[in-house]
């Protein structure tokens, strides 16, 4: 089904889609707060024909905060409060480790996740740009080679980013830069 994959956006989850809570780990589901142009902004992104891959670090998995299997019973829930948009999620990506020297080429800014979704859906890297609140984000689509990176100021306004290749203060005005611009 890879040929059904016309166009596609990288979107990071925390600070992006879903608030970052002040101790920046969701790691209940009564942490899961959508921001409030969330379901607009990917309603938006699926009435033009885009679908999403979510590319995620989740440092709390490695510091014991969350199991794995709780990650995905807390994202299987901010995907059923996603879903009144119409978006298809093909997958999410999620690496667990914490930041650090130590941590692989799998955590971004580390550009293996982008990669893996790259090989797993025959996907142009090339023609995708990612979203993130984070210059870790915009860093994973650079060195994955994306068409550029995005940057949204919603977690954090002071946030600077010299390598985005645009900077949106809400995730509604970063996908009208991307149909726009692809």
């Amino acid at each position: 089904n890879n040929f059904m994959i016309q166009k596609l956006v990288f979107l990071d989850r925390d600070g992006t889609v879903i608030v970052d809570p002040p101790d920046l780990r969701v790691d209940k589901v009564e942490k899961i707060e959508l921001f409030p142009d969330s379901i607009e902004s990917l309603k938006y992104l699926a009435d033009n024909n885009f679908s999403v891959i979510f590319i995620t670090n989740q440092a709390g998995i490695a510091e014991g905060r969350v199991t794995e299997k709780e990650f995905w019973q807390i994202h299987d829930e901010v995907l059923r409060r996603l879903a009144p948009s119409n978006i298809h999620i093909i997958k999410t990506y999620v690496n667990g480790e914490s930041a650090g020297p130590n941590a692989t080429e799998w955590r971004k800014p580390g550009p293996k996740m982008l990669q893996q979704a790259a090989k797993d859906f025959g996907l142009n890297l090339q023609d995708i740009y990612i979203v993130g609140d984070n210059q870790s984000d915009i860093q994973a689509g650079i060195n994955a080679g994306c068409k550029g990176g995005i940057l949204v100021k919603t977690a954090n306004e002071n946030v600077e980013s010299p390598n985005a290749i645009f900077t949106a203060p809400h995730l509604i005005d970063a996908v009208k830069y991307i149909v726009t611009n692809s």
